[in-house]
């Protein structure tokens, strides 16, 4: 199921691997196709393809047909108190039919009066033809109290490239990545837009170690989309405090523990809680010259889910190490990105900067642009490319003398 819906709302909708719309749980809307040849069953075609558009809550599925596809497209909305959309588009040389199985919902003409014919469907299905090239569109409102509403109303509802652009500009204030491994911007995305929309680490509780950090990073990820930092401060603080424990219990700090203390001090920086902050990194600081062990990254993208999959992303890419050095590509670069110029823009680089950087290269060399958002005075290296780069410029250039590859697991 790909979860579709409007950023903080307090419904959810989904679209199953044929098209089938769903609302909190419950099928909602199924939808069938009676093209030249015959009728078309979603759930039983074999050339049936689904993808999220950019990335984002908006599912696009597509059947076969004679001369070409026929497309749906399923978004949420906000207006008229949350609506989800459902566009027909005939991308064929032929016209065809299609039919939903229930005839109370909302779209931009009448019914055909033939009704459906050729194929048994739930009494109350309905038909609308749908010529070459053209967009039949419908609704589903979440409140079910019979409204009614204009086609004038439908018609007016954002277009599905409305809310893919209104999706990638909401992601846009957070970190983004132009990298050879093209998906890890996927996975940024992906993830990002199911924490906006409730369907991950929404309630968790801090409690456990495991807990607490993906509670820290999922309010993190919500900070840097914009959220008030004030609404986290207690739980955040709690969450801390339980890995602080933790680790000093077990004498060792794994990445992601490093992650979501990184991710704490922001949130608490970004409240105006200096003296939070302060006691984190002080606590923090005692823990590691108390001979704790650092673990180093071994798990892999694919071993991981939710908001972890962001902390692992940025981890290759940029770290604050215990001395507070910001470590540009902290485990090298990978041999299969040589020669690929690459950029990232607003990765957390501690608690009160932001970095952006690009990769661009000269032969075997790799050039390596830098701009820091925040005080002055911080120092950024590359150790694991050039161990003789180090600088406390706010931005700037240098050429580094090569690179170093890391073990070729740990980037998958």
């Amino acid at each position: 199921m790909r979860a579709v819906g409007v950023r903080g709302g307090a419904w959810a909708g989904a679209v199953n691997a044929w098209g089938d719309v769903f609302v909190d749980g419950q099928e909602r809307l199924r939808w069938f196709v009676a093209a030249d040849d015959r009728w078309y069953r979603p759930s039983r075609e074999t050339t049936v393809r689904q993808r999220e558009i950019s990335g984002v809550p908006v599912i696009e599925t597509r059947i076969k047909v004679p001369g070409g596809d026929a497309v749906q497209r399923v978004y949420g909305v906000a207006n008229l108190g949350g609506a989800i959309v459902v566009e027909i588009y005939n991308d064929s040389s032929l016209p065809f039919a299609v039919a939903f199985d229930r005839g109370d919902i909302a779209t931009m003409r009448e019914p055909s009066p033939t009704g459906v014919q050729g194929i048994d469907l739930p009494a109350g299905s309905v038909v609308f033809p749908v010529g070459h090239h053209a967009t039949m569109r419908a609704a589903i409102l979440i409140d079910e109290s019979g409204r009614r509403i204009s086609a004038q109303e439908l018609e007016s509802l954002p277009s599905f490239e409305q809310v893919e652009r209104g999706w990638l500009a909401a992601l846009r204030v957070a970190s983004r990545v132009d990298v050879p491994e093209a998906s890890w911007a996927t996975v940024l995305t992906t993830q990002r837009c199911k924490l906006l929309l409730g369907v991950a680490n929404s309630r968790l509780a801090a409690g456990e170690t495991e807990d607490a950090v993906d509670l820290i990073l999922d309010r993190a990820e919500r900070v840097k989309l914009g959220d008030k930092p004030s609404e986290w401060i207690d739980e955040v603080a709690t969450a801390t405090e339980s890995i602080i424990r933790r680790c000093a219990k077990n004498r060792t700090v794994q990445w992601f523990e490093q992650r979501a203390i990184l991710s704490a001090s922001m949130v608490l920086h970004r409240a105006g809680e200096t003296r939070g902050q302060h006691d984190i990194a002080q606590a923090w600081s005692r823990l590691l010259a108390a001979n704790t062990e650092v673990d180093v990254i071994r798990d892999g993208l694919v071993a991981l889910s939710g908001v972890r999959q962001i902390a692992w992303i940025e981890s290759q890419l940029v770290v604050q190490r215990p001395d507070y050095v910001i470590e540009i590509c902290p485990r090298g670069i990978d041999a299969a990105w040589l020669g690929a110029n690459f950029e990232c823009h607003k990765l957390v680089a501690s608690p009160e900067h932001l970095i952006s950087f690009a990769v661009r290269w000269h032969g075997e060399k790799p050039a390596l642009l830098w701009e820091i958002d925040g005080p002055i005075g911080a120092r950024v290296a590359a150790s694991a490319v050039d161990h003789t780069f180090s600088s406390t410029e706010m931005r700037g250039e240098t050429l580094l003398t090569g690179f170093a590859a890391p073990q070729t697991a740990a980037m998958k």
